[in-house]
């Protein structure tokens, strides 16, 4: 049976995705959701890269800013309201560079019971070494899918290995066309440094004094600029450091985000959204 088209269209940060996915939606006449963990904060537009209303030029766009700054993001909760979406509107365009995302999107996810909240806050503040020494059964060598292993281990009395080992759990029957967005690595870099310098000039030291008022312990300060900014306002950095940090963590996310999209993602490569039909 044929179910409905969902263009994904992913790759690096500063790579050209947002431009792709509104030419894409003229095109289509569609609706763009959005699939970046941090574009989904309402205190992060400018450090995330969130378009403003000036760059939708009337396209409908979903999924920006639904989560405030004391959430840890969730890619169960992002699927499931990017499928209410896709059942909901006729011509969809998924676009960020949150693999997780994508995949759980297109080929569905484990279906891992929920953790105990006090069982959670327990495995966080733990050493990393005992993490590594309690927890069973896992390959992973990330601290954050340590301790997630752990918290799932010692809430269910399972390893998670045993969830990650089942039939994965679906969410919407689409037939997906990926598209990825790669300039050449060198095109990709300086458009990582040309971008922290425009951020810094929309105002993102005065996001970030706003963000750290509220006292978040989300997800939001992962942000790349985030704990740089708050450093040179501390002092910790002088304002070249605090830039050179950032734009060097951001030119080695999108290095790894190549890595992942060439690895797992199987589709067209365009180097612009130009390149688009």
């Amino acid at each position: 049976m044929r179910h409905k088209k969902v263009y994904i269209i992913g790759g690096p940060t500063a790579g050209g995705k947002s431009e792709a996915a509104l030419k894409l939606a003229h095109q289509r006449n569609g609706v763009i959701i959005n699939a970046d963990s941090m574009q989904i904060y309402a205190d992060l537009r400018i450090l995330s890269a969130r378009p403003d209303e000036s760059e939708t030029e009337g396209i409908l766009h979903l999924l920006y800013g639904y989560a405030d700054a004391w959430s840890h993001g969730n890619v169960m909760e992002w699927v499931l309201k990017a499928a209410d979406m896709i059942n909901m509107y006729h011509e969809c365009i998924v676009v960020g560079g949150t693999g997780m995302y994508l995949d759980a999107l297109m080929h569905g996810m484990s279906d891992i019971p929920e953790v105990d909240p006090d069982i959670r806050s327990f495995v966080r503040t733990m050493p990393i070494e005992e993490v590594k020494a309690r927890v069973q059964a896992c390959s992973a060598t990330d601290d954050q899918r340590l301790r997630r292993a752990l918290e799932v281990q010692l809430s269910t009395g399972k390893p998670l290995s045993f969830f990650l080992n089942k039939p994965r759990r679906t969410f919407v029957e689409a037939d997906f066309e990926p598209i990825l967005i790669m300039p050449p690595r060198e095109v990709l870099y300086n458009r990582c440094d040309c971008r922290f310098l425009t951020m810094l000039e929309k105002g993102a030291e005065e996001e970030v004094r706003r963000l750290k008022a509220l006292n978040p312990s989300g997800g939001v300060l992962k942000a790349i600029g985030v704990k740089e900014i708050m450093a040179y306002h501390a002092g910790e950095l002088s304002r070249s450091q605090m830039i050179e940090h950032a734009q060097r963590a951001t030119r080695q996310y999108a290095k790894r985000q190549v890595t992942w999209f060439r690895h797992r993602l199987k589709a067209p490569v365009l180097q612009s959204a130009s390149e688009l039909d």
